[in-house]
């Protein structure tokens, strides 16, 4: 346990200041799918087969999604997949370095009003800069909010939570 309480720790100061890119919640969700089944009377709809969600720089990729409407008009998007993908850019913190998180797991939920993306089963998230992958968190389930910034990992019952984290750079 204390060593997942660390491992959090580590990746809250590893992901410090830079937010997702904050103007993404405010553009339109397009999503692309082979198929879709909608159900409005329970606010649902089902994607399948090449899945693509797009919100501004945040994208999901897998081969499902289920995607429902909150009572208060908010979605929340289920992906599952071999390996469902997200990745989005974060504001810029440092002119001319473009930051992207990015991340892959079994299933990936994304929950509109709380910018929250929980991934599950073989979970990993990076952080790049200009495309150089910078720091990486393992485990079977990591939670990331794209607002905050904040990180949780949890191991799996056998496993461990990862992280590696880049060496400072004393040049900025």
């Amino acid at each position: 346990m204390k060593f997942i309480t660390l491992a959090a720790l580590c990746l809250t100061l590893l992901f410090p200041v830079a937010h997702a890119e904050s103007q993404d919640r405010e553009k339109p969700i397009e999503i692309q799918a082979n198929h879709f089944f909608g159900d409005e009377l329970k606010q649902t709809a089902t994607y399948s087969g090449s899945v693509r969600l797009d919100q501004g720089t945040l994208r999901l990729t897998g081969q499902k999604l289920i995607l429902q409407e909150t009572p208060s008009g908010y979605r929340k998007g289920t992906l599952t997949g071999h390996l469902a993908t997200f990745r989005q850019k974060r504001d810029p913190k440092i002119k001319g370095v473009e930051e992207w998180i990015s991340g892959q797991a079994e299933q990936i939920v994304y929950e509109e009003q709380t910018g929250i993306v929980t991934l599950t089963g073989q979970a990993v998230v990076e952080r790049s800069e200009n495309g150089i992958i910078k720091d990486r968190a393992k485990g079977n389930k990591i939670v990331y909010d794209t607002i905050r910034s904040r990180t949780i990992i949890q191991g799996s019952s056998g496993g461990r939570a990862t992280t590696v984290i880049a060496p400072r750079n004393n040049k900025r």
